[in-house]
């Protein structure tokens, strides 16, 4: 058997990311998360990550930083208002501006629902060298800044919206 070729790498990568989201759907959805609350899907996860990371933000914000519409927006912040892991409030001098901040709930769902990813993580790479999840993270890393500019074709996607940036 010969060298494999580029397009059947590119198949088996195509295939190997299929299998890492079906597998981390699967994890979400049959083993369940940690931490108490209610299970939160990817956006409602990154969207109470950004704000625990920063500042409050508003619905526009929102919309502009996870590429949403407004409408999609505020039936996204609502459950997790509901939720009580966020709060909105109007903004003291623009009257139609909404705010959202994260509650001290929200900041203790995002820390509970990191923990046990990382531990997660840490079982699952339990006999890896560190070097070797090194090269992995920067790998990923690369993977998810090519896919943010291929599939956005947006050069500048990657450093408005992901981490690191």
């Amino acid at each position: 058997m010969g060298t494999p070729s580029a397009d059947s790498e590119l198949a088996r990568i195509q295939e190997s990311i299929a299998w890492l989201i079906r597998l981390g759907e699967f994890h979400r959805f049959h083993r369940g998360e940690t931490g108490g609350g209610p299970m939160l899907d990817r956006t409602a996860f990154l969207l109470l990550s950004r704000l625990a990371d920063g500042q409050a933000l508003t619905m526009g914000e929102i919309a502009e930083q996870f590429d949403m519409t407004p409408s999609t927006a505020t039936r996204r912040v609502a459950p997790l208002a509901d939720a009580g892991l966020v709060q909105r409030e109007r903004h003291p001098e623009h009257h139609r501006t909404v705010i959202i901040s994260i509650t001290d709930a929200g900041r203790a769902r995002v820390a509970a629902v990191r923990k046990a990813r990382v531990e997660t993580l840490r079982q699952t790479f339990r006999d890896w060298l560190p070097e070797e999840l090194s090269v992995l993270a920067a790998n990923i890393d690369r993977l998810t800044r090519t896919l943010a500019v291929e599939l956005t074709h947006d050069d500048d996607f990657a450093d408005r919206h992901l981490r690191g940036s």
